[in-house]
């Protein structure tokens, strides 16, 4: 599960009502300091995405001895900017593309490594470019920010109402019983009622019209609604609203792992992959495969910051619980797909339009990957998540772009005459990951959830799906609270 760019409309329509949805904000730490060691421990940090980053830099800074074991060749895990590929000095990012003012961990690094940053969608607001929507095979431009007509059998009071209207009227009720994750009464009734369920079937059971669906299918939700847990969609939806401004790193999102990586220095090393993990009362034991050769090590705290996907393919001894080992065999990873497609120009400026488009064709979503970048040249693409993004998954690279081609095309059709070439990206197919974000299917979140990051004798949890925030800011939280969790360890 991604941040999906269709989340642009939904904020547009939104007002504030659903801040008071908003959660306690989860108790990991008020400080982004660790304590300092008072008896500095050996630490080893598999997995070099932001959470394994964040708890390694704060070990670091607060005098543990750490190193960072990280199978790739590169940091960053799934924040992933694509450079090689594209003219004229393009990029673009191949997981994580944005976050928001209330990614208040990640907003603190950022600072403190004075990263520059665009605001997501500035260049549009200048120019004024108006929405676009391709929907029942039609193409729709509307003045920025203003609710459209939806081309649905929607009753007069439902069109009334829009898009936020719907879903304060279908949603936010539910969403104000379900409790905070973070508490240890968690989950109550409410919730484990509505982990019952997908999106989808609540809907349906408040009364919603397949038109109704249809509408709120365009929030940033959208793909969620047939597989995923009403209860984790509604847990998470709140963090989104409280975000007032977008953003992105000027010169592309992977040079945040890469500034951890510079402090970190030589305690980072890569092509380095753990295949065995064994523990006692005092050390961890580990057997990592690095330049082709497997090595013993031996550490007081290991921190394992690497997809559970992943960690199933690594040899655990009985020290875990049975909790936690199904945990491991059984957290879910969406599938997620992109595909980038060059254009010799910018047209749809020129024609006053937003080079980013909502759709319920396949593609779902049409993405300007370029709009804070200079040049003539830009980069058109689109996201799918779930069965839209297995379907891209099944096809060979080249028969990817000109699918996606012909179906963004359909919504600007001068792309045809403009287009370069391509690449694509499917997690799926990405050994380190095996797949995009977690999730959690009806009636697995109440019951797995409190087990994903629970400590396991001498070895910690880290990564977005030990967090109820899946996105960056949930990795950067888990990378805090882990490496207080040390600090607290005797």
């Amino acid at each position: 599960m991604y941040q999906n760019i269709g989340r642009r409309a939904f904020l547009k329509a939104s007002a504030n009502s659903l801040a008071a949805l908003a959660l306690a904000p989860r108790r990991f730490a008020q400080s982004f300091q660790v304590a300092p060691a008072a008896k500095p421990q050996k630490v080893i940090v598999v997995g070099a995405g932001i959470a394994g980053l964040v708890a390694a830099f704060e070990l670091m800074q607060s005098g543990h001895d750490v190193t960072v074991f990280e199978a790739r060749m590169r940091p960053g895990g799934r924040i992933h900017t694509l450079r090689d590929e594209f003219a004229d000095g393009l990029y673009a990012e191949a997981g994580a593309i944005d976050f928001g003012d209330a990614y208040t961990v990640l907003q603190h690094y950022i600072s403190a490594f004075n990263l520059p940053f665009n605001e997501d969608g500035a260049t549009e607001k200048v120019s004024g470019a108006k929405d676009v929507y391709y929907l029942n095979n039609k193409r729709y431009v509307v003045p920025s920010g203003s609710e459209l007509d939806w081309p649905y059998a929607l009753s007069a009071e439902e069109r009334k109402l829009g898009l936020h209207g719907l879903w304060d009227k279908y949603v936010t009720h539910a969403a104000q019983r379900i409790g905070n994750p973070a508490s240890a009464e968690w989950p109550n009734s409410a919730a484990r009622e509505l982990d019952g369920v997908t999106l989808n079937d609540f809907l349906r059971k408040q009364g919603a019209s397949d038109a109704v669906i249809a509408v709120l299918r365009m929030t940033f939700l959208g793909e969620d609604f047939d597989h995923v847990s009403a209860l984790q969609d509604m847990v998470w939806q709140p963090f989104f609203d409280r975000n007032k401004k977008w953003m992105n790193l000027k010169g592309g999102n992977d040079l945040l792992p890469r500034a951890f990586a510079e402090r970190l220095g030589k305690r980072m090393h890569y092509g380095a992959a753990l295949r065995k993990l064994t523990q006692d009362k005092d050390r961890v034991h580990l057997s990592v495969i690095r330049g082709g050769a497997l090595e013993q090590l031996d550490a007081d705290r290991v921190i394992l910051a690497i997809p559970f996907s992943t960690l199933r393919n690594v040899e655990l001894d009985d020290s875990f619980s049975a909790q936690k080992r199904a945990v491991i065999s059984k957290l879910r990873y969406d599938s997620t797909a992109h595909v980038y497609l060059q254009s010799k120009n910018r047209f749809w400026i020129k024609q006053g339009i937003s080079g980013f488009a909502q759709t319920d064709l396949p593609i779902r979503v049409v993405v300007n990957y370029t709009e804070a970048q200079p040049g003539p040249r830009a980069i058109l693409g689109i996201e799918t998540e779930g069965a839209n993004s297995r379907l891209i998954a099944a096809m060979k690279p080249e028969e990817r772009i000109r699918w996606s081609l012909e179906n963004v095309t359909k919504i600007y059709p001068e792309m045809a005459e403009n287009f370069d070439g391509g690449t694509s990206v499917v997690w799926d197919d990405e050994p380190w990951s095996l797949g995009a974000a977690a999730y959690y299917a009806p009636g697995e979140m109440t019951t797995m959830f409190p087990h994903v990051a629970s400590v396991e004798g001498r070895v910690h949890f880290a990564g977005e799906h030990t967090s109820e925030l899946f996105v960056m800011e949930g990795a950067a939280r888990s990378g805090v609270r882990v490496a207080n969790e040390i600090s607290a360890a005797h």
